[in-house]
């Protein structure tokens, strides 16, 4: 076990031994103070604080010098062992608490004010007493707005001035050296509020979203300096915070997620560092203060007398109410005193706040020598042994809780406080994260309320729990920032996160599914952020009921929402199973297909019944008729449905009104938004006539335009056409005019006009980059323009073949293609298609390289058994090239290239 001895007997001889080693104690060493009586010493410069706070002298230089025989003197005590750690801290926190005292009112009175209102809370080791040789300080300024008065100032402009004069007069470097690095993070909400916070502000922040690492923080809070009065009463109204007397089970796990935050490992090899963190480290003194205050935080509300500051005091109480054994109590509490005053011994180096062992031999014998060690060896092997002891008894704490939520992450991950934990961030930086602390920063500010999800208690305890297996998992994707990210668009667009946080936790496996799709598929980030109970359908998926069942009774407005709720939940797990590889992209494009059959038809329905109701029943027969890729069945997640609607009325002379009427509620049903969204976007375009025609066109009409007016490009259109809905008879009758249509017609009319269209298209809808797999030359028009042509101009009968394989097989079997031309052309086909599935469902409009992840150029990989994305690329532009040069053949050479 680690024995500190003390260097002498005697302060002034402890003093000039160390001096030897440590370097800044030998620079103090020069200003020759008396340390006969090293109590007198820090008497006088506690004195010299009080005659600064009473305006005399020179604050600036006084308050320097004061902290020179202060810091000598307290030394001199811990060095020769006349002061035990408890009497070091102590007198290291009397000093601080005179020098705060007497800078804020040197602040004060240069402003003429009364301090009336204006406090400073101590927190952290200052607060508890325990302030170690060159701490920083954590401090918080608060102002009651009903007492501070500010003068010729806003009462909180005033208090803002007034703690940037004390901050300046406490840590500003002068040739005389600096008093206390101070540090007012630990104030609520720290990046959004002045260094100066009012009591109300402060009262409603930790009501509303103050956090179980804050309640720790504010255990060791206590009034340093200011108004007395003002601040006991402020502390007063935060008991009920701190100290909660029922915690539900999610508060209680949140404590034990924070505690495990520090992911005390056993058998961890930095144990066995000889030049170890001994505060933030393995075994190391920030363990031994989280495991008193972790059960403070849960039992303090019940039992009082566990309210104590100091954490050998917490380990006594808990002794005393038998919560830990006395012998738990008695080692931890040896091994505090012990790794506190190597801690001391570390910084009388050089001032500096570290407590970190030097890796360099030497230097680390330096700080034995100062802990009474002979022998480097000894002293690495004393310490090591601590460590391990207060290692075992933190991993123990909360044993069973942190073996049914144990996480897959190895290391710290501490997203508490407001500096980066530096083993948190080296877990990071070993999980894949490139930027750790921006990693660490967006969780703190989830957990400050910054977003809907985390507003409410439950939200954030969740979040705390959820945590290691969320980074975990992101750090499997192979790109953790941008899975990070992506996940980031989805939470921070959540309304409320309590529900799928829940869910996360309770679903184990739905977290990696999560992550990985959203790392995929940037555009499922906004969706399941608008509809987040979409998560629910992986999991209801299980059970195979995934059928529309409308009721009976259902009006027109909750039968389009019904449909709407059930087309997202299915378009989710179409979309959930193309980019997990679960479907193929050739049945993709069949159920997605499926879907918008399946919704146009009901939507279809409930629209005739609809304008039945309101303007008598139809006058006649009516067919829903789908173009494009629904005709072909080729539909995409983000493919628009391209429509027509036929009807046959005899001739009836209100025919028109009605079917108009019918159609316009048709396009309401599928494309209105609603409170459950939308359910496609429609184009009535390829009407006859355009958007100059009628929304609902007679059989007669259609079959007269497309014989006598039709353009070419219409024509194409017709290649695609399918019946969706209506009437059976009816639709088979569109069928066999477009099957007429375009077995008729000039060839080389035909030819000229298609490839005058591809030359617009060009000129007007240029290719956006090598992914724009559509309007790229050599792309998916370029394919879709080789099979019409060759439908419209070949000189066998064609029989309509809406979907492209399909056309594909026929041209071959009519020997309109050969069977090379037939397999090259549907290979391109389904590798193009292949790769249109996967990008559409990721993104919108991403056509560069660059602009794709890491995980959606794999997924792209996968769906097209490339071996990477290079060799993808290459393949893509050799498919390119290939279907330019067969346009180029079959149907000629566009403007731009002859």
């Amino acid at each position: 076990m680690l024995r500190l001895k003390a260097l002498s007997d005697q302060p002034a001889d402890a003093v000039k031994m160390a001096a030897e080693h440590a370097p800044y104690l030998a620079l103090l060493s020069q200003n020759q103070f008396d340390l006969s009586s090293p109590k007198r010493l820090l008497e006088s410069a506690l004195q010299a604080c009080s005659q600064v706070a009473a305006g005399e002298g020179d604050a600036v230089p006084d308050l320097r010098y004061a902290k020179k025989a202060a810091h000598l003197a307290i030394a001199a005590a811990d060095l020769s062992r006349q002061n035990t750690l408890a009497q070091t801290t102590a007198d290291i926190t009397r000093f601080a608490d005179a020098a705060v005292a007497a800078a804020l009112k040197t602040a004060i009175r240069a402003r003429g004010l009364s301090q009336d209102g204006l406090f400073i809370t101590a927190l952290g080791k200052m607060g508890a007493g325990e302030l170690n040789y060159s701490s920083d300080i954590d401090i918080a300024a608060f102002f009651d707005p009903d007492q501070f008065e500010g003068g010729a100032y806003e009462a909180a402009d005033a208090a803002v001035r007034i703690i940037q004069q004390m901050t300046t007069l406490l840590q500003d470097r002068t040739p005389e050296g600096y008093v206390f690095r101070t540090d007012l993070r630990l104030r609520p909400d720290p990046s959004s509020t002045p260094v100066a916070v009012s009591t109300r502000r402060a009262e409603l922040y930790y009501d509303s979203v103050g956090q179980n690492w804050e309640r720790m923080v504010w255990i060791k809070g206590r009034i340093a300096a200011g108004d007395e009065r003002a601040g006991q009463a402020f502390l007063e109204t935060l008991q009920p915070f701190i100290w909660r007397r029922h915690l539900d089970y999610w508060a209680i796990a949140d404590v034990h997620a924070i505690k495990n935050m520090i992911n005390a490992k056993a058998g961890d090899k930095s144990l066995n560092d000889v030049s170890a963190d001994v505060k933030l480290g393995p075994g190391g003194i920030r363990e031994i203060e989280f495991f008193v205050q972790t059960q403070q935080i849960i039992l303090g509300g019940r039992y009082p007398e566990l309210r104590v500051r100091g954490t050998q005091d917490g380990l006594t109480e808990l002794a005393k109410r038998g919560i830990v054994t006395p012998e738990i109590a008695r080692d931890l509490s040896d091994a505090y005193e012990a790794l506190r005053m190597v801690e001391h011994r570390i910084q009388m180096l050089d001032d500096a706040q570290t407590h970190t062992l030097p890796a360099f031999e030497s230097k680390r014998a330096s700080v034995a020598a100062l802990c009474g060690y002979s022998e480097l060896q000894a002293f690495d092997r004393d310490l090591i042994e601590i460590r391990k002891l207060v290692n075992a008894y933190y991993r123990d704490l909360f044993a069973d809780e942190t073996q049914k939520h144990q996480s897959a992450v190895n290391g710290n991950l501490v997203f508490t406080g407001v500096d980066d934990d530096p083993e948190t961030v080296k877990t990071l930086n070993e999980m894949g994260f490139a930027q750790p602390s921006h990693v660490i920063e967006r969780i703190r500010q989830w957990h400050r309320g910054r977003t809907p999800a985390t507003r409410t208690t439950r939200g954030r305890e969740l979040l705390t729990a959820f945590l290691p297996d969320l980074l975990g998992a992101m750090g499997r994707t192979g790109e953790a920032d941008e899975a990070f990210r992506q996940f980031g668009r989805f939470f921070e667009g959540l309304r409320s996160g309590v529900q799928v946080l829940a869910m996360l936790v309770a679903e184990e496996t739905l977290t990696d599914d999560l992550v990985t799709t959203l790392a995929i598929a940037p555009r499922i980030a906004d969706t399941l952020a608008r509809r987040p109970n979409l998560l629910e359908t992986l999991v209801a998926s299980r059970d195979g009921n995934t059928e529309l069942n409308l009721p009976q009774d259902a009006d027109f407005e909750t039968a389009i929402d019904l449909t709407r709720r059930w087309q997202g939940e299915r378009a989710f797990l179409i979309g959930h199973q193309l980019l997990h590889g679960q479907i193929a992209a050739r049945d993709a494009a069949a159920s997605w297909s499926d879907l918008a059959d399946r919704c146009t038809a009901e939507m279809a329905r409930v629209a005739a019944e609809e304008t039945a109701r309101r303007f008598g029943p139809a006058p006649g027969k009516w067919s829903v008729i789908g173009l494009g890729k629904m005709g072909g069945r080729e539909m995409t997640a983000a493919s628009d449905l391209d429509l027509l609607v036929i009807y046959d009325a005899a001739e009836k002379a209100d025919a028109q009104s009605w079917f108009t009427k019918f159609t316009q509620r048709l396009i309401a049903a599928l494309s209105a938004e609603t409170a459950e969204g939308h359910l496609y976007e429609t184009d009535m375009r390829l009407r006859p006539s355009g958007r100059a025609g009628p929304v609902a066109t007679s059989i007669t009409a259609f079959e007269r335009y497309h014989q006598n007016q039709a353009w070419t490009w219409e024509h194409m259109a017709l290649t695609r056409l399918r019946p969706i809905a209506g009437d059976p008879e009816l639709g088979r009758t569109v069928e066999t005019i477009a099957e007429q249509v375009i077995n008729c017609g000039d060839r080389d009319s035909r030819t000229y006009d298609i490839l005058e269209m591809r030359d617009r298209l060009m000129r007007e809808k240029p290719s956006q980059g090598q992914w724009d797999l559509k309007m790229r030359r050599g792309g998916l028009i370029d394919l879709e323009f080789i099979t019409q042509h060759a439908i419209l101009t070949a000189k066998t009968h064609q029989d309509l073949k809406p979907q492209l394989r399909a056309a594909h097989q026929q041209l071959h079997d009519t020997d309109v293609w050969s069977q090379s031309e037939h397999d090259e052309i549907s290979e391109a086909l389904t590798f193009l298609q292949a790769l249109q599935q996967v990008q559409r469902m990721a993104h919108d409009g991403v056509t560069a390289s660059q602009d794709l992840s890491k995980a959606l150029k794999n997924r792209l990989c996968r769906a097209t058994a490339s071996e990477d994305f290079d060799q993808l690329s290459e393949r893509l532009e050799a498919v390119a090239a290939h279907v330019t040069d067969i346009f180029q053949k079959k149907v000629g050479f566009l403007a731009t290239e002859s």
